[in-house]
């Protein structure tokens, strides 16, 4: 089962800014360590969130609304169908959905529902039950009344594949009003991120999760339940097992290859008939093709089927090289692995042309082999897939670029090799022919081969001095272990590559320094690493330590590098850092597993807390990390055994063990370490009777904290719901201050809306202890329940003696979307409150409201020139979020890019992004800031630049002209970051 990961919520300010990458360690983030230190501001990278097993997705998320997203053979609508049978068998639990409902599963493919805009999606599923799974007959109102009663799991799968946008748009919105008339029910819709917009769904009513590429575990697994399905020998599969599993270790470009699983199923396939695998990529895909256009030949029943009657089976590749070339030339969908779209219409009448030609046959004849020659190819090779309506593409990319480089060579039989150079001229730097290019180029004889590099390196690249273009795609093919004659331009490729690499980053700017090492490292296992990895420790102390370690593990010297930290761990004074980079560099090295493993008895209780947190990052689990990783939840030191029950639930491995182990530490005399092993019972998410019985039992335990983590675990769980909230109702009359808000922020996160939890919160926000009266406005926040009296309540509290709950009851409204002129009016007077934390939150909730009226507008205008210039940076900020674009929002902001404060001045460059304002005073003052002493600053405005010269033509000549005016500053690499960014597409 593959995993899924939590799209984190982004900061509103910083829409779309991209992960922080700023180079391969270092990342922007809060000091955890000492939370009252002073925190600037970290927008979230796009994928920042929790990562848990798919199939307990609808277990680990209170919405009952989601999308997922992932590429093209990652497991989408495998996953989908999966939810679908599990409830079809009656089998919720393994779902995380309760066995006392009977649940009703209604799997749609979103293109289907397209081909049909004229009825709604209840008549849709009404007629697909009787005509396409053939039930004659159905009671009245069968599926509506599984809706109202919100027993079904809705599942839409590929919304992606309705390639018309006008098209899609429509169908979402039908499916809007579809979920919002049937909204108790839990719903799941997928795409590829290709075509998706994230104003389809909301990620407020909608969380997204990515589904993940498979890791080495999931790897593992596959292998071993394919070859267990397919062999009944148990000798013999377990011999093939072994033999894939060793070329994939060996092979690093076909692990990474494997990691999808579509492509792991056609390796493994390969590897089955074929019985090796190629280490060349060209050849590997040729063995791909050809076991997809052969394998299902060996049915037996395939010559009754054979369909085409003019075509024959040693015309089958040749035609596909044909059509993927014509493909690839028709343009980019965007989507990175899937292959380009073709309407169906369009492609029969090229593939009619094509076999006209072929077989000299009449146009009407060559049309309809078409039509035959293109189900073939879908329905039993499987290279071809229908992606929506009436549009066809390659079932991956990998495919098309492979075929349409064959093709290339095809061109070039007979001494053409003009036909290799012509290509090469005209779509280098071209990402949609990259991989065309390098699959041409690994095709070539040495002198050939040769003469292409010196063609790229000769290229007229603009801003080659300062991109290094082509350098890198000479890198590339290199990476693809081609022969060359010459091996004094091999030589001046490798230096020139380690002199960026020892060049400082200020100079060079972080995007050079990552293609720089990503080329080095791609270098590995092929004919250059040594002489690559050579020149490099040439350049001695110019080359930091541990990045030199990184270089060697890459460049054939990981078991060196490795023994050589392994005997650092007998030195104090340089164990953490040895252990770090053993994390690093050993994730695979069963020697790193041994080491850690007896660092878990070192006598320094210190070394025993580093190993655990190592073996966590390693995320390899085995018994034996199991076994001492329990063994050290009875050692005498208490951070120690903390940190061994962190680390079985960070490893999150369930067993038997495990489980008893934990629920015998719900008796240990140190209070953290029980509340502790409460929640790694939770985080494990295994359901048992045992485990339930004992967060029962503890819900009536004599310690506050216990009864209150107990309730945590089992609303996590998902278990008794009903008891865990009467016991919280209950506590919210607690003597204890803290307990009571700490029952009202869990009533608020657990999200279970009835009565009695509405009425106690209402209650308690007349409370006498103000920070009750604010805990009790966020949790009627969060939980979003909406009310008059909620509503008159908050409205009063914005008038409360104490300004932090002015400021909560103004947030809690927020939350609600109140956004009625009532609301408005009461916090524009806040925007005047004598308290300047008050007005701030106010100008926070008007922004966030987007309400835009007049009076709005004005009172916001005005706070531009508050006394306080935070007052006016958030002004400002409501008024972008508003949609404001006047000069005096523009000189605000401009005045703000000088502001002391760094992470003022982040946001401010990315708010002059968001508004795209297109002028010359805007593009100097970023301009300005690249020369910023704080390096964050100067990442941001990078990136907003490169923004801006997306929809402005004055933009890139502007950065130009800085590089070359700031040649000799100690930022320029800031300048070559944005122009990089301009020019180059990825």
């Amino acid at each position: 089962m593959p995993e899924v990961k939590e799209e984190a919520t982004t900061n509103p300010i910083i829409p779309d800014v991209g992960a922080m990458h700023l180079g391969d360690n270092l990342s922007i983030k809060p000091d955890i360590d000492n939370p009252n230190a002073n925190v600037t501001l970290m927008p979230s990278p796009q994928l920042e969130g929790r990562k848990f097993s798919a199939e307990q997705l609808l277990n680990q998320t209170t919405a009952k609304k989601l999308v997922i997203l992932g590429d093209p053979g990652i497991g989408k609508t495998t996953l989908m169908s999966y939810f679908a049978v599990m409830l079809a068998r009656k089998q919720p639990e393994k779902l995380g959905l309760t066995a006392q409902v009977d649940w009703l599963p209604i799997l749609l493919r979103i293109r289907d529902l397209a081909r049909v805009p004229d009825i709604g999606i209840l008549d849709f599923i009404e007629q697909f039950a009787q005509k396409t799974l053939g039930i004659a007959t159905l009671p009245v109102g069968f599926f509506e009344h599984w809706l109202k009663e919100g027993k079904a799991l809705i599942l839409l799968d590929g919304l992606d594949e309705v390639a018309n946008p006008a098209k899609r748009e429509a169908i979402v919105d039908k499916i809007r009003c579809f979920l919002g008339q049937f909204q108790q029910n839990r719903a799941i819709i997928t795409s590829r991120p290709a075509g998706y917009r994230r104003d389809f769904f909301h990620t407020t009513e909608f969380p997204h999760y990515w589904l993940q590429k498979f890791d080495q575990e999931r790897i593992q697994l596959f292998i071993e339940q394919w070859y267990n399905s397919r062999i009944r020998d148990p000798k013999e599969a377990q011999r093939f097992k072994d033999s894939l599993r060793e070329v994939l270790e060996e092979q690093q470009r076909i692990q990474l290859l494997a990691q999808n699983p579509l492509l792991l199923t056609i390796i493994a396939l390969i590897h089955r008939y074929e019985r090796y695998l190629p280490r060349k990529r060209y050849k590997l895909y040729d063995r791909a093709v050809k076991t997809l256009l052969t394998n299902w030949e060996k049915r037996k029943d395939v010559d009754e089927h054979w369909q085409l009657e003019y075509l024959t089976r040693d015309d089958l590749e040749r035609l596909m090289k044909r059509l993927a070339y014509w493909i690839h030339c028709q343009g980019d969908t965007g989507d990175k692995e899937g292959g380009t779209l073709i309407d169906r219409e369009k492609l029969i009448s090229k593939l009619g042309k094509f076999i006209a030609k072929q077989k000299r046959l009449e146009p009407y004849q060559a049309k309809e082999e078409a039509k035959r020659f293109v189900q073939l190819v879908q329905n039993r090779a499987g290279l071809l897939n229908e992606q929506g309506q009436d549009y066809y593409a390659f079932v991956h990319k990998t495919f098309q670029e492979y075929l349409a480089a064959e093709e290339i060579i095809y061109l070039q039989e007979n001494n053409n090799f003009k036909k290799v150079l012509k290509h090469i001229q005209q779509y280098l730097h071209n990402p949609h022919w990259r991989e065309v290019l390098l699959l041409l180029i690994a095709q070539q004889k040495p002198k050939k081969a040769t003469k292409v590099l010196k063609a790229i390196l000769g290229h007229d690249t603009p801003y080659e001095n300062w991109l290094h273009r082509n350098l890198f795609f000479a890198g590339s093919c290199l990476a693809e272990d081609i022969q060359v004659t010459d091996e004094d331009l091999v030589k001046e490729i490798l230096q020139q590559l380690v002199e960026l690499e020892i060049s400082k980053d200020e100079l060079v700017g972080e995007n050079i320094r990552n293609q720089v090492r990503q080329k080095l490292y791609s270098l590995s296992k092929s004919r250059f690493e040594k002489q690559a990895l050579e020149l490099v420790k040439a350049a001695g102390d110019k080359v930091e330590e541990e990045r030199l370690w990184k270089y060697q593990a890459e460049l054939g010297e990981k078991e060196a590098v490795i023994e050589m930290l392994l005997g650092q761990l007998a030195n104090k004074d340089s164990t953490t850092s040895a252990i770090e980079a053993l994390v690093k560099l050993g994730r695979d090295s069963e020697k790193v597993h041994q080491a850690l493993l007896e660092l878990l008895k070192d006598n320094d209780k210190q070394m025993r807390i580093s190993a655990a947190k190592a073996l966590v990052k390693l995320g390899k689990y085995s018994e034996k990390v199991d076994q001492a990783l329990l063994g050290l939840l009875k050692d005498e030191n208490q951070p120690v055994r903390i940190q061994a029950i962190r680390a079985l639930a960070q490893l999150g491995k369930y067993s038997e063990k495990v489980d008893q182990a934990l629920l015998g530490l719900l008796t240990d005399e140190n209070q953290p370490v029980r509340i502790l092993a409460v929640m790694a019972l939770a985080q494990l998410g295994k359901y048992s009777e045992k485990v339930h019985q004992a967060l029962l039992g503890l819900l009536k335990d004599n310690d506050k904290q216990m009864r209150i983590s107990a309730a945590k675990a089992l609303g996590e769980l998902g278990k008794d719901l009903e008891e865990v909230h009467q016991v919280l109702l209950k506590l919210l009359t607690d003597e204890d201050e803290s307990v009571r808000m700490e029952v009202v922020v869990m009533l608020g996160q657990l999200g279970k809306d009835s009565e009695k939890v509405h009425q106690a919160l209402l209650v308690l926000l007349k409370d006498n202890d103000k920070q009750m009266r604010i805990s009790a406005a966020e949790a009627l926040g969060e939980l979003g329940k909406d009310s008059e009296e909620v509503h008159q309540v908050l409205l009063k509290l914005l008038t409360d003696e104490d300004e932090s709950v002015r400021i909560s009851a103004a947030e809690a409204l927020v939350q609600l979307g109140k956004d009625s002129e009532e609301v408005h009016q009461a916090l524009l007077k806040l925007l005047t409150d004598e308290d300047e934390s008050v007005r701030i939150s106010a100008a926070k909730a008007l922004g966030q409201l987007g309400k835009d009226s007049e009076k709005v507008h004005q009172a916001l205008l005005a706070l531009l020139t508050d006394e306080n210039q935070f007052m006016r940076f958030l002004a400002t900020e409501a008024l972008v979020q508003l949609g404001k674009d006047s000069e005096k929002v523009h000189q605000a902001l401009l005045a703000l890019l000088t502001d002391e404060d760094e992470s003022v001045r982040i946001e401010v460059v990315v708010m002059l992004g968001q508004l795209g304002k297109d002028s010359e005073e805007v593009h100097q003052a970023l301009l300005k800031l690249l020369t910023d002493e704080n390096q964050f600053v100067r990442f941001f405005t990078a990136r907003v630049l490169s923004d801006l010269g997306k929809k402005s033509s004055k933009v890139t000549p502007a950065v130009i002209h800085w590089i070359e005016q700031h040649q000799d500053s100690e930022y320029v690499g800031s300048g070559i970051d944005a122009l990089w960014d301009l020019v180059v597409q990825d």
